[in-house]
């Protein structure tokens, strides 16, 4: 008797679909991107959002390569707080880009 190897149609194979996903990479290039149009530094935002300057510097550089969509939105708002160029529409869009971020719950 021969042994078979278990092989499987062509028609039977499933590729798997890409999804194209926001990640939050894009949301921080924005918020830098915002952040120097307003001419603030790093640690002037992480204040102005009542965030560790240290936390936010590490998101900058992506050492942090994982913020929450709560901390984005945050630092957006701060943004729209401080600059009388930036509205709630670029907190939308910042919403929109980190879609894929996960809320972080508050305990």
């Amino acid at each position: 008797m021969m042994n078979r190897r278990h092989t499987t149609r062509r028609s039977a194979r499933r590729k798997p679909v890409k999804r194209k996903q926001q990640s939050p990479i894009k949301a921080i290039k924005l918020l830098i991107a915002k952040r120097k149009k307003a001419q603030l530094t790093t640690n002037g935002l992480a204040e102005l959002a009542s965030l560790d300057p240290k936390n936010y510097w590490r998101l900058e550089h992506g050492i942090a390569r994982n913020p929450g969509r709560d901390t984005l939105i945050t630092l957006t708002r701060a943004l729209v707080r401080y600059s009388k160029m930036f509205d709630e529409s670029d907190v939308d869009e910042c919403k929109r880009r980190s879609e894929t971020v996960p809320l972080r719950r508050l305990v």
